[in-house]
């Protein structure tokens, strides 16, 4: 069955529109009135998704409020306009990053992308935007059951730890919130679970091998199967371990060994002969990888990397950037990082452009 899409853009989309289509949505353009109670009894007719573009004063009714105010309206808890369904802010560029500077706008869409990054990649927006809608029903349908949500059972032996619990708990009843935490504090941090970036750095195996695909093969008990996994591949770290215990059999623990080290204890165990450890960044010393730059994903030993600076959940592990993205971007970054970091970081460029 197709889902049904409200697109609300005030100028002409037709171009998205068929895109949509082809797609396999069934999409109704809307440009919207000056009334916002319109607008929110349009929405409530029967539709899967809401795309809005971010500024929509430009139309034929020339109304007066923005895309946040109308996904504000929605959202809120006490409005009985309240509906809970996936809204996606597409915009142009310039727009895009307006929104991110606005820091009173950022909790209401499920994600954001710009006009032009859709266009770039139309099957990879159908599958995140599929993947939300989904989750949103299967949230609605266990009646916000975290383990089956993310598909732990008990022969799996991971635990939901109460502190998880309590930062879930609290957002009960609110299928957005709980789907935002469940994507942006488990899917796309380092922790519990960990992308196949984190897993290539922590097996000191490069991507490129040959064999790669027979490591993941092997790991397949270790994959993340719960919402979302039809849209990004995930792993459960502890299932990681355990593998490393006892299909590698290693009496080592992979936090101990350098990647080379790694490599060939899986080579000699899995039998594989075409896979290669992970490479240094040119500024790093260390290929006791844990971790990934933030900037360039690229595995460093955190050793190695300046810590970025932010709120992070009990059970989510620190970022970092490498030293190498450090002292080329450190603008981009200067908010997430140290005083101290940050004047050792602009020391160590000088002498770096000095020594050119």
């Amino acid at each position: 069955m197709a889902y049904k899409i409200l697109y609300v853009e005030d100028q002409s989309s037709e171009s998205r529109e068929n895109d949509l289509q082809n797609l396999g949505y069934i999409v109704e353009s809307y440009d919207p009135p000056k009334d916002l109670g319109e607008i929110i009894a349009k929405v409530r007719e029967n539709i899967d998704a809401l795309v809005l573009d971010y500024r929509l004063t430009k139309g034929k009714n020339s109304i007066c409020f923005d895309a946040p105010t109308i996904a504000q309206t929605l959202r809120s808890k006490h409005s009985e306009s309240k509906l809970e369904l996936p809204i996606i802010l597409m915009s142009n560029e310039n727009e895009i990053t307006n929104y991110y500077k606005d820091f009173t706008s950022q909790d209401l869409f499920d994600f954001v992308i710009s006009k032009k990054s859709f266009g770039d990649n139309k099957q990879g927006f159908s599958q995140k935007l599929n993947s939300f809608i989904q989750t949103y029903e299967k949230i609605k349908s266990v009646s916000f059951d975290l383990s089956e949500l993310l598909e732990i059972h008990s022969e799996d032996g991971i635990s939901i730890s109460s502190l998880l619990c309590s930062k879930f708990s609290a957002k009960k009843g609110d299928v957005f919130a709980y789907s935002n935490l469940i994507y942006r504090d488990l899917i796309s941090s380092i922790g519990l679970l960990i992308g196949d970036d984190i897993l290539s750095a922590r097996l000191g195996i490069s991507k490129d091998s040959k064999d790669w695909e027979k490591v993941l093969e092997s790991l397949k008990e270790c994959h993340y199967n719960g919402v979302f996994s039809d849209h990004v591949s995930r792993w459960w770290m502890n299932k990681v371990d355990l593998w490393w215990k006892e299909t590698i059999k290693s009496t080592k623990p992979l936090r101990y060994l350098d990647a080379s080290e790694r490599v060939e204890i899986i080579k000699e165990s899995l039998s594989l002969d075409y896979i290669v450890p992970c490479d240094k960044t040119p500024l790093s010393n260390s290929s006791n990888f844990w971790t990934i730059c933030q900037h360039s994903k690229q595995p460093i030993d955190p050793f190695d990397g300046i810590e970025l600076i932010k709120e992070y959940s009990p059970w989510q592990e620190k970022e970092y950037l490498s030293i190498d993205s450090a002292v080329t971007v450190i603008e981009n970054y200067k908010d997430e990082i140290s005083s101290i970091d940050k004047k050792v970081i602009r020391e160590f460029a000088k002498k770096l452009n000095t020594n050119e």
